[in-house]
């Protein structure tokens, strides 16, 4: 148990991240199938915060740590907050927001991996993986059964203000969380911080509207072409 939950760093991680992008993908599909399901969809949102909630705990056990990546304020452990919150709350607008930040943020998440360097098992490995994966579920089960579309207003408003609050909560810990501060080392480029909020800003917005038209113009589609099947 001790080593599960260790804070000395290995260094690096022996993670598959091909299997678990095949997993990933099922775990859409399987999403999809259900997306009446409202109870999964519930239960794939409590576990989804329980799972932050062990994380914050551990994070809690290392004050520098905790620090520097324990608060919540990465764009997918928000996502997974805010997104169990607003379906509880009824926060419509901001269900469907974070459902699509999550979803973008879980396939970002697993096509450029940037996991704790620990070796399996521990603790930020499971809940690395358990996150994206709950939170890629839940995303798409919320974004199949709500039909309330989001305007751009909203979509920049809401980026611009989340992203405000991690770049302060940046500036004064000294973290990075968002990377707001800096991108990852895998990236061959860097920008200043004030480039990278408007970068980040712009393009999650940008990625959110235009997803959000595609789906909406694909599904407006498809219900066009039920309607005239059952009128013909």
């Amino acid at each position: 148990m001790t080593y599960f939950f260790r804070y000395e760093p290995d260094g690096v991680h022996n993670m598959s991240i091909f299997i678990i992008r095949i997993v990933f993908i099922a775990v859409l599909l399987f999403a999809h199938t259900q997306k009446h399901n409202k109870k999964l969809l519930k239960i794939s949102l409590t576990l989804g915060l329980f799972l932050q909630v062990v994380l914050f705990f551990w994070y809690s056990g290392n004050p520098v740590l905790f620090m520097k990546e324990g608060l919540p304020m990465y764009h997918c452990r928000l996502s997974a907050i805010m997104l169990a919150a607003s379906y509880f709350l009824k926060k419509e607008k901001w269900m469907r927001y974070f459902a699509w930040l999550g979803l973008l943020g879980a396939i970002i998440a697993f096509s450029f991996p940037d996991p704790s360097p620990f070796l399996w098992p521990h603790i930020t490995n499971i809940t690395y993986i358990g996150s994206h994966m709950l939170l890629g579920m839940s995303a798409v089960i919320i974004l199949c059964q709500e039909e309330i579309e989001l305007n751009i207003k909203d979509i920049f408003l809401y980026t611009v203000t989340m992203n405000l609050v991690i770049s302060f909560v940046n500036h004064f810990m000294g973290s990075n969380y968002g990377y707001l501060k800096a991108l990852p080392k895998m990236f061959p480029f860097d920008f200043m911080p004030i480039q990278l909020f408007f970068i980040l800003s712009v393009l999650i917005s940008v990625i959110i509207i235009v997803t959000e038209k595609i789906y909406l113009y694909i599904h407006g589609d498809h219900h066009k072409n039920v309607e005239e099947d059952i009128i013909i």
